[in-house]
């Protein structure tokens, strides 16, 4: 293949020196920003090689710098004819390859690589402004940058790229990290996720191969459903024909915990958050509550002898036969937030049979929890979290129904699963035959407010989410952990995190933090987390070869692209699933 060259930007320069780590470029005297990008061509080897350079930092040069054992100052200013440079005043740019792609002829198609090798001596250097080179990077970058979940656009410097950054819909199940303090723009970043997930859930409509994504989405401060500006969820759901909502929506989108608290034009969107004590289990607690060893032991004791009804036992014992009051009165008073909790009932109707359907649906929930306190938002999510993954791990490991029931009715509690048997049936076997949990749509759990139950000290004793963290991509059931802190957090929850999104940090320790625990390689990136705007982040995943910076797009701009999607009529009608 003969590359364009009008195709790849501006030439600025020459390369004056690299190595595997970084990369000297000898340029024009022009206006750079930090994280420029380049391409260099290099012609040493059998096929020509377009190698992607970014840039961390540079200086002005001049003429006449008394340090003659320097390159640049001496070879090529001398030997600037090698581009059309001024020789008295050059930039010099220092920075670090991304990596090389070369373009395969019998495949028709760029190859990309990591930078293990480097380009000839003073190799043409292109710079990468906007509306030029962006064909050819969304080509060449392709294996890097492709997948159905949308994040944002590839940016080179402070200037967007049109090249679309995305996440396969597959890996979601490894786990996403996002981390950005305060008004870094991780609201925004989740409504444009909600949408993407929303769009391959209607591309799948279409293409039954492509693989549906559910979620449940904590939203803290109730601005997912309205928006944070002028769009928000209900505004797609709204632009749904018919079908379309019934697929994708079914009969709520919105979990709330005060139904009548919704404009009434909303409420046929909503459902009331009601989680009974018996569909509490120990383990539940043990997640996000410490507990002394001989707490546990008393719980445990109450649990295998009056079963779902624990919670009940000990909140209504007076006088313990088997333990010392201290330790009775220890518990029951960690206990005593359900018996005041708005969404925690000892009887009454769940709302957890609807949402296992939704989510083995594939559809996307927003759970407000703006008026809950942390210990109830945790126990909720928590509940949902071991619940799906007690039948997702019982599904994997059946091979008929019987075996799955044997299995399911031992780790669920007997009210819930007496509830949902039927339609779990529906669900989990198709022409006779168990299916794979990896077929099914992947469900995303998101945790917000992540250091008070995934620091160190909570990851030593019994959670749910390490659990996850560890097993789930077995079953397609994958963690969103959302924090303003990276150096909080435990060190076997962030290795777990193979996707993640860093957006602008607070500290010099977060900083740190972030770099160390990444999936890629983010050195030379420190200085870069202090500068970044809002809605800016560097994408890492332990599937891809680079990190890519990105600029996440306002929702309302990307709702307004990708609304009229909606409009047209679906040609796959849903499968119809009812309790």
């Amino acid at each position: 293949m003969t590359l364009d060259m009008s195709r790849l930007g501006e030439e600025f320069g020459v390369l004056a020196g690299a190595s595997l780590k970084e990369l000297l470029i000898a340029g024009r005297n022009q206006d750079l920003c930090q994280g420029d990008v380049f391409l260099i061509l290099s012609t040493r080897g059998k096929r020509p090689r377009l190698f992607f350079f970014r840039a961390h930092d540079f200086e002005n040069r001049l003429r006449y710098i008394a340090d003659t054992l320097d390159v640049a100052s001496t070879l090529l200013l001398e030997e600037s004819y090698v581009v059309d440079i001024n020789p008295n005043k050059v930039l010099l740019v220092e920075g670090r390859l991304l990596g090389y792609v070369e373009f395969n002829e019998e495949e028709e198609c760029w190859e990309f690589f990591p930078p293990r090798r480097i380009p000839d001596h003073f190799a043409k250097v292109y710079r990468l402004p906007r509306g030029t080179a962006d064909a050819i990077v969304r080509d060449a970058l392709k294996s890097q940058l492709d997948g159905e979940i949308l994040v944002g656009n590839f940016l080179a410097g402070d200037s967007e790229l049109d090249v679309p950054v995305s996440i396969p819909a597959s890996r979601l199940s490894m786990h996403v990290g996002i981390y950005g303090m305060t008004g870094s723009g991780k609201s925004n970043l989740m409504l444009v996720l909600l949408l993407s997930l929303l769009n391959n859930n209607r591309e799948a409509l279409r293409d039954p191969s492509r693989l549906r994504v559910s979620a449940f989405c904590i939203d803290p401060h109730d601005e997912f459903l309205l928006g944070t500006d002028k769009y928000g969820i209900r505004d797609i759901v709204q632009s749904m024909d018919r079908e379309t909502k019934k697929a994708l929506v079914g009969n709520f989108c919105y979990l709330t915990p005060h139904i009548e608290g919704m404009a009434r034009g909303l409420r046929s969107l909503g459902r009331q958050i009601r989680i009974l004590w018996s569909e509490i289990q120990p383990h539940d607690l043990y997640s996000i509550m410490s507990f002394s060893p001989q707490q546990i032991a008393f719980i445990d004791n109450v649990y295998n002898k009056e079963g779902e009804n624990w919670i009940s036992a000990i909140l209504s014992m007076e006088e313990p036969k088997v333990v010392h009051r201290e330790t009775l009165y220890a518990v029951k008073r960690r206990l005593h937030f359900l018996t005041t909790s708005s969404i925690f009932c000892k009887d009454g109707d769940s709302v957890l049979p609807d949402v296992f359907v939704a989510l083995e649906q594939g559809r996307v929930l927003i759970v407000n929890t703006s008026l809950l306190s942390d210990t109830e938002q945790f126990l909720l999510t928590t509940v949902v979290a071991r619940t799906m993954f007690d039948l997702r791990k019982s599904l994997k490991s059946s091979v008929s129904f019987d075996q799955f029931e044997k299995l399911a009715s031992k780790r669920l509690p007997p009210t819930f699963y007496n509830t949902i048997r039927s339609i779990a049936k529906s669900f989990y076997v198709r022409n006779g035959v168990m299916r794979d949990p990896r077929d099914m749509p992947v469900i995303l759990v998101t945790v917000e407010e992540a250091p008070s139950i995934l620091n160190p000290e909570m990851m030593k004793g019994q959670s749910i989410f390490k659990d996850i963290s560890r097993q789930g991509r077995k079953f397609n059931l994958g963690l969103v952990v959302v924090s303003q802190q990276v150096s909080v957090l435990d060190n076997a929850i962030l290795s777990q995190m193979n996707t993640q999104i860093n957006l602008r940090l607070g500290s010099d320790r977060e900083i740190r933090a972030c770099i160390e625990n990444a999936s890629g390689n983010l050195s030379g990136a420190e200085s870069e987390f202090r500068i970044m705007a809002r809605g800016e982040a560097i994408l890492t995943a332990s599937y891809r070869d680079i990190s890519v910076p990105i600029r996440i797009p306002k929702f309302d701009d990307q709702f307004l692209r990708d609304r009229e999607r909606y409009k047209t009529e679906t040609t796959k009608k849903p499968e119809r699933h009812r309790i």
